[in-house]
């Protein structure tokens, strides 16, 4: 598959998104999501549709997106896992399990 990227707007997306994410100016994933996206899509080897799903629901990132993207950026991907996961606990509805534990179920 060939990619028309521009490559100056794809490295200074890159560097963008790594500041900010260093900074934590970076609140959400979906806060990616207008930063050239066809240019990150290519760099992280996955597809538009895809990429915007997990921007919007991050829990739904395999570990393996996230450290290519921690690649592309050149951070540590930890700054990316705060984010992640602090979205993700918002998003994930608690798992009641009282039922198997009393006996219910």
């Amino acid at each position: 598959m060939k990619h028309d990227i521009n490559r100056e707007k794809l490295r200074s997306t890159l560097l963008s998104m790594a500041s900010m994410f260093e900074t934590g100016r970076i609140k959400r994933m979906r806060d990616l999501t207008p930063m050239y996206p066809t240019g990150i899509v290519a760099a992280l080897g996955i597809n538009y549709g895809g990429y915007m799903t997990k921007c919007a629901s991050p829990e739904k990132f395999v570990i393996a997106d996230l450290i290519k993207l921690s690649q592309i950026l050149d951070i540590d991907v930890e700054f990316i896992l705060r984010v992640v996961i602090k979205e993700a606990q918002q998003n994930v509805n608690p798992k009641d399990i009282s039922h198997l534990l009393n006996g219910e179920g």
